[in-house]
């Protein structure tokens, strides 16, 4: 359960980086925000248990790449609508993680 909450936070840490940095299209400094949000898989904190909902995971992880393809597109263009986009996509891949244990 620790490394549950441990995933949790750092994910709401991102969360709380990406609003004020697509807001204001800093997309640099959303680069902070997506170190935190990757974290907890090298420390091992995210990892697929007994119950957890496999077609979630699948969508967790392919919605997740979507919206780090459309980071990457924010941080080359600059474009809001792009970071806008990210934060979008982004959100539906956290809310899908969060499925996943239910």
């Amino acid at each position: 359960m620790k490394k549950r909450i441990a995933t949790l936070l750092c994910v709401a840490i991102a969360g709380l980086i990406f609003i004020p940095t697509v807001f204001f299209n800093r997309p640099l400094f959303a680069l902070f925000g997506a170190f935190f949000d990757w974290l907890p898989l090298p420390t091992g904190w995210m990892k697929a248990q007994g119950g957890t909902n496999r077609t979630f995971m699948k969508l967790h992880l392919i919605i997740t790449l979507v919206a780090y393809v459309v980071f990457t597109a924010w941080l080359v263009s600059g474009s809001t609508t792009a970071g806008f986009a990210f934060l979008e996509i982004w959100w539906m891949a956290v809310i899908f993680g969060v499925l996943m244990g239910y």
